[in-house]
């Protein structure tokens, strides 16, 4: 029978992994659009027409919530402009996903996949557990999918490396129907939809969005880059990554650049400055950009008999090819070993990096892959080149291929030509409106007003020129769309509102304002979701009109535009639609009130925790936690009691969010409910306050009845983090239930107190390998000579699990006590076990481990290598010098580097003869490896 897969193992890696890149996930309120068609029973308040049709409502949420939302309802696509934070949107909600499963049990277990890789999905999601060193097999995959054990989060649909893969992957979908899934793609028209119809779309940053984002990546100087950008913000810094490129870029020069083009050109520039400079081959600084340029054309051009869809990843070896090519009609000598040392010094230094296959490589994001391509296809223009010059040429080699949309793009913004800018948005025009639209507003500014105008002197229906003005995102459509907001079709008006919002300037504000008194109640809606998303106060005495407004959907749409201009003006209005009719009315109105963060709306929002509406009383807490104001505290103590579950975790979650020691008291009553949820519920709140006089109430639980009631009380016990908790935690060591035993286990590890030893010890030897591993890691991080002998029996230990633990938390401990039974791990069949060993000796360190290490520098497993060769490196003695010369001419790439590496951080001059020698080898690799090294000592 298959040893079930350790998933607390895997989704605490999962957790552990996300902390050192927490810092990426900046804005927590990262907006999607989806279109709701509503039916009149649906309703709560009177159907549009009389005939009963549908109607559609397009909804606004925050990302993950929207995620959350629509996930449990089936397959959801979410859709995003290149680097609006789709990505970075998984990682955290994976991060969220894995921590609810360790302190809650009985979730769905999180899983990324990147579709670039030209992976099966079943071998993707083994490679996934593979990181957290879990063995899961194809055939345990297949069992976990049809058990409904994994909720899928699928990366970048519009990436994936050929028609054969997105096949697969559609019978993949259609052969997991009830297993969840989340795609994300950039383009509908790159990958298609696999006709997935609810579908999410990232909404621009809005202009306090974007402030909120400057003030925390500059905070010094914020408000100097914004009063220079000004009305320009959105134009070229909409997206979360291009405004972290903005705000790099302006920290260094305090200058901002004109164009999205030239953003990437001055960080481009400046890259090797934010990386903090490196030794890198000669001549490879001048040559860079153009090896990059060359690289990145190749890789989108992709195959041209048939023509294919480019590649985001290709081989090692390719990528030499093209680089070796195009240096030798450069006429460069020795070009075969340029292009080697410049591929190197690109994966090790600038924008290229190793791809989820480790043969393969990829840029850092696909958006520097269309740059680097758009700047070689700006030189094909500016060069003259048939391609290029010849209209039909140009249609039919680039404007004919979605693929080629963002490279023109940036190609535009940087070409300062006019009459070749206005040429190019014509020739678009007459292949695809759409395209010749986006192209229009992505030329230098000074041209836009003759780009923008053959947009709007197009002769077609209205509404379609609403939508192509809407595609240019520029002010020069500005004057287009406020005529086309006093069209008599309701359909034109709706959309020229819509459009105006999502250029965001304050000088559409007055005619919005005018539409939000249209006879339509849709044309009112979207021109008050448009006042939301510019977040101007000069919009709120129009939109505190409209608490008073006859239909719902008008209300609720202002609820929530008030939220986001997030002014205390606000709050009368929004207090009284909190005892609005209509739930979606009082859901709009309690966020609002949490965004606005007033505690004048204390008193409304404890009304609408106890609402008989779900979502109400979920954005009424969520409200109140983010107030966090102690007023709050009496009320939802009395709602910790209420006789319905979600009412309950709605306060505790708030109480835990508002982190006031004046809860505890309330709470530890509540300890002792008769009722398990609610003592669950209790306990995680009194984690989150986190202050040490739980801790009595906590060791009550530590003895429930119930596994998950006793699991979060070891959850709160370690949020809390006092010695007082050691003696209950160690009796959960040894519980029943495996989740319980981790947690306290890793708790007892994380406060760190001698006292603990003791009883961790006994551990060691428990019969069951689970309870065994997660002591020697706790044993690791409690550290000292104490724990060492228990330590050196697990590194024999049965369990693998086990074994490596031990190997690393005596290498954490870094005693000279633990080598004599890492030495024996040297050996060891199992390559992980191995590696720890590597790890662990090259931390202790000194004479004696070096044999050992020399031992593993030569191991068949590359990881085992890398760690062994490190090891060496760190330790940085010169007894090691002998072995690692002999491993430079090794027949395996991977060791020879790992080898070479080692000697450079040694840098002892006894290497210099024998790496001499190995400067005229006839390997060009290990030619050029030992320069490195020798250039390193």
């Amino acid at each position: 029978m298959a040893t079930p897969v350790d998933f607390p193992k895997y989704l605490q890696s999962l957790v552990e992994s996300y902390k050192k890149q927490q810092h990426l996930y900046t804005l927590t309120d990262l907006q999607v659009e989806v279109r709701v068609e509503i039916t009149p029973e649906d309703r709560r308040s009177q159907p549009r027409s009389a005939q009963n049709k549908p109607e559609t409502k397009i909804e606004r949420l925050e990302v993950l919530a929207g995620l959350r939302k629509y996930v449990q309802q089936g397959k959801v696509l979410l859709l995003g402009k290149p680097g609006s934070g789709k990505s970075t949107v998984l990682q955290r909600f994976r991060w969220e996903l894995a921590l609810e499963a360790l302190n809650e049990g009985d979730r769905q277990i999180p899983v990324l996949v990147q579709l670039r890789s030209d992976r099966s999905i079943v071998e993707a999601i083994c490679a996934e557990f593979r990181q957290a060193k879990l063995r899961v097999s194809d055939t345990e995959v297949e069992d976990l999918l049809f058990d409904g054990k994994l909720l899928l989060l699928l990366d970048g649909l519009n990436e994936m490396p050929s028609q054969q893969r997105r096949q697969e992957l559609q019978l993949f979908r259609d052969d997991n129907s009830d297993t969840p899934m989340i795609f994300t793609t950039r383009d509908l028209a790159l990958g298609g939809s696999l006709g997935i119809e609810q579908q999410l779309a990232m909404c621009p940053l809005t202009q306090p969005q974007m402030r909120e984002f400057v003030h925390k990546h500059l905070p010094q100087h914020g408000d100097l880059l914004l009063r220079q950008l000004r009305d320009r913000l959105r134009e070229i810094a909409e997206t979360p990554l291009l405004l972290e490129m903005m705000c790099k870029v302006f920290k260094n020069t305090g200058k901002i650049p004109q164009s999205k083009g030239e953003l990437f050109q001055e960080f481009d520039r400046q890259y090797e400055e934010f990386k903090g400079g490196a030794s890198v081959s000669d001549d490879f600084r001048r040559f860079k950009s153009e090896v990059l340029q060359q690289l990145a054309f190749v890789m989108l051009q992709g195959d041209s008999q048939p023509p294919s869809d480019g590649w985001v990843a290709i081989s090692r070896d390719r990528a030499e090819e093209i680089l070796e090519c195009w240096l030798r009609d450069r006429g460069v000598v020795d070009a075969p070993t340029k292009a080697k040392e410049w591929l190197e010094d690109l994966l090790e230094h600038h924008l290229l990096q190793v791809a989820a296959k480790p043969e393969e490589i990829e840029f850092h994001h696909q958006l520097f892959q269309e740059y680097y391509a758009a700047r070689a296809l700006l030189k094909l223009l500016v060069e003259k080149h048939p391609d290029a010059l010849e209209d039909e040429r140009l249609q039919h080699f680039y404007l004919n291929y979605f693929k080629w949309t963002e490279p023109l793009a940036f190609m535009l913004s940087l070409l300062r030509d006019e009459v070749q800018a206005v040429r190019v948005v014509r020739l678009a025009l007459e292949v695809d409106w759409r395209l010749g639209a986006r192209l229009a507003g992505e030329v230098q500014r000074e041209f836009q007003k003759r780009t923008v105008g053959l947009v709007d002197e197009l002769d077609v229906p209205r509404w379609l020129k609403v939508e192509l003005l809407d595609e240019v995102r520029s002010d020069e459509a500005i004057p287009g769309l406020l005529k086309l907001t006093e069209h008599s079709d309701s359909d034109v008006r709706w959309r020229a509102a819509d459009a105006l919002g999502k250029i965001g300037d304050e000088k559409v504000i007055p005619g919005l304002l005018k539409l939000v008194e249209d006879s339509e109640s849709d044309v009112r809606s979207r021109a008050v979701y448009a006042l939301g998303e510019i977040g101007d106060a000069q919009a709120i005495a129009g939109l505190l009109k409209l608490v008073e407004a006859s239909e719902s959907d008008l209300r609720s749409s202002a609820a929530y535009a008030l939220g986001k201009i997030g002014d205390a003006q606000a709050i009368p209005g929004l207090l009284k639609l909190v005892e609005d009719s209509n739930f979606d009315v009082r859901s709009r109105a309690a966020y609002a009130l949490g965004k606005i963060g007033d505690a004048q709306a204390i008193a409304g929002l404890l009304k609408l925790v106890e609402d008989s509406n779900f979502d109400v009383r979920s954005s009424a807490a969520d409200a109140l936690g983010k107030i966090g104001d102690a007023q709050a505290i009496p009320g939802l103590l009395k709602l910790v009691k209420h006789s319905e579950f979600d009412v309950r975790s709605s306060a505790a979650d708030a109480l835990g969010k508002i982190g006031d020691a004046q809860a505890i008291p309330g709470l530890l009553k509540l300890v002792e409910h008769s009722d398990s949820d609610v003592r669950w519920i209790a306990a995680y709140a009194l984690g989150k306050i986190g202050d040490a006089q739980a801790i009595p109430g906590l060791l009550k639980l530590v003895e429930d009845s119930e596994s998950d009631v006793r699991r979060i009380a070891a959850y709160a016990l370690g949020k809390i983090g006092d010695e007082k908790a050691i003696a209950g935690l160690l009796k959960l060591v040894e519980d029943s239930d495996s989740d319980v035993r981790w947690r306290a286990a890793d708790v007892l590890g994380k406060i760190g107190d001698a006292q603990a030893i003791p009883g961790l010890l006994k551990l060691v030897e428990h019969s069951d390998s689970d309870v065994r591993w997660r002591a020697a890691d706790a044993l690791g991080k409690i550290g000292g000579e104490k724990v060492i002998p228990g330590l050196l029996k697990l590194v024999e230990d049965s369990d693998s699990d086990a074994r490596r633990s031990a190997a690393y938390a005596l290498g954490k401990i870094g005693d000279a006590q633990a080598i004599s039974g890492l030495l024996k791990l040297v050996e060891h069949s199992d390559s992980d076990v191995r590696r720890s060993a590597a790890d662990a000796l090259g931390k202790i360190g000194g004479e004696k481990v070096i044999p050992g290490l020399l031992k593993l520098v030569e191991d068949s497993d590359y990881f085992v290598r890398s760690s062994a060769a490190y090891a060496l490196g760190k330790i940085g003695d010169a007894q090691a010098i002998p072995g690692l010369l002999k491993l430079v001419e090794h027949s395996n790439f991977d060791v020879r580097r790992s080898a070479a590496d080692a000697l450079g951080k040694i840098g002892d001059a006894q290497a210099i003869p024998g790496l001499l020698k190995l400067v005229e080898h006839s390997n060009s690799d290990v030619r050029r490896i030992a320069a490195d090294a020798l250039g390193k000592i």
